[in-house]
């Protein structure tokens, strides 16, 4: 399949003005955001950190999002969704620079909690963003485009991104042993998240008022108590999957050099193959829901997703380590964007920001405590502790979704 396809395949040009802005607004940001996954641990290591402090490091970020993820889902429903996106990335910018000249253990901590407000400023308002300003039909291909995009954009920074440390190294005439040459090429990922605000600048302000058909779902939804069970069955399914990336998602690229030693272009080349094959996989994401709904097609893709990182963690072998993170990066790359979808299926519009909310404070609540006990196992026990774990955790996930939500009758349409 040919990349420059894709948009063909969903029909880009027949979405809004917004969508196309927000496109063009997540393709800076994921890049920012897709450098500094690559590299940061790594920069860590040459600052001789250990895996225990890097958990803890990486853990602010989901702290500060889980712990406001709700009330920014509650304000996005009142007064729109736009100065969110703006905070996103101007908030995202300064704890990136910040992280790259921080020094005191205090300020990666303070700094590192900064950009998970910047991703709870994203990660809630995206998918209700998405979904405010596309007809129901398309909104499974504008999720799904969204995905894809990142997908692009992480593949060809991941590539990019190996490479950087060593022209870094090359001009400052210094080894890629040492800090310095990754510092300045995190620098080009924090002017790529700030540079994502101009889309946002041309693109108008406005909260949709609630009409008299909106307000009649809205009430019915309440009256039945709907929302809580749904809010519920979020929280708890989505938690149990952010505790499983929690114990591993911070430590992969520590994993490939500590225990496999590879280099950063080594393993730039290995995200990059994770990302190419995951791009196919995000075009039947719409076809999969239809075909056998979302419950059903969750617990399979979150049962290989926990297979893999079992495998991976307890055989330490290079081409397996290999295959299995690839395995587990398709499906979550197909997993993710099924979840969004289906949260904006159960609940009308004036939920849909707040159901976001819910969803990102318990995924990323857990991946905080994740974090924080992954490094620790790691450390005390080695990697294959964390990554059983975590395989327990997402397999658990499965099989709450399939049984909470695969029994529910189906409340009222979204409108």
């Amino acid at each position: 399949m040919r990349l420059f396809t894709i948009p063909n395949n969903f029909r880009l040009r027949e979405f809004s003005r917004n969508v196309k802005l927000f496109y063009i607004y997540g393709l800076s940001l994921n890049a920012g955001m897709a450098l500094f996954t690559l590299l940061y641990n790594l920069y860590l290591l040459r600052l001789s950190f250990r895996e225990d402090l890097i958990g803890q490091i990486a853990s602010m970020g989901p702290l500060a999002t889980g712990l406001l993820a709700l009330p920014i889902g509650m304000l996005s429903d009142r007064i729109g969704r736009k100065i969110f996106l703006v905070g996103a990335s101007v908030l995202l910018a300064v704890s990136q620079i910040g992280l790259c000249f921080s020094t005191a253990t205090a300020s990666f901590f303070a700094f590192s909690f900064i950009g998970g407000i910047a991703m709870a400023c994203i990660w809630v308002n995206h998918v209700p963003f998405l979904s405010d300003n596309t007809v129901r039909i398309r909104r499974a291909e504008a999720l799904a485009l969204w995905t894809a995009m990142q997908i692009v954009v992480r593949m060809f920074c991941t590539l990019i991104g190996g490479m950087l440390p060593g022209v870094m190294g090359y001009f400052l005439n210094t080894s890629t042993e040492m800090p310095e040459p990754f510092r300045y090429s995190l620098l080009i990922g924090a002017a790529c998240s700030l540079l994502s605000v101009l889309p946002l600048i041309r693109m108008p302000h406005r909260v949709e008022a609630l009409t008299g058909d909106k307000m009649e779902s809205r009430n019915r939804v309440v009256e039945l108590g709907i929302q809580w069970r749904t809010y519920f069955g979020f929280t708890v399914s989505s938690g149990a999957r952010g505790f499983a990336v929690g114990l591993t998602f911070p430590f992969f690229n520590v994993f490939f050099q500590e225990e496999l030693y590879l280099g950063p272009m080594v393993i730039g080349v290995i995200y990059f193959l994770s990302e190419f094959l995951s791009l196919p996989s995000i075009i039947i994401v719409p076809k999969l829901m239809r075909r056998f709904g979302a419950p059903l097609t969750m617990f399979p893709l979150r049962s290989i997703w926990g297979g893999a990182i079992g495998i991976m963690g307890t055989v330490i072998s290079l081409p397996i380590s290999i295959v299995m993170f690839l395995i587990s990066r398709v499906s979550e790359v197909i997993d993710n964007p099924i979840e969004q979808i289906f949260s904006t299926e159960l609940l009308p519009r004036y939920f849909w920001a707040r159901i976001q909310g819910f969803r990102v404070c318990g995924f990323q609540i857990l991946a905080f405590a994740g974090s924080i006990l992954g490094g620790f196992l790691i450390v005390e026990y080695g990697y294959y502790a964390a990554f059983v774990l975590a395989c327990l955790s997402r397999i658990a996930s499965g099989i709450f979704v399939a049984v909470y939500f695969g029994s529910q009758s189906a409340p009222p349409r979204s409108i």
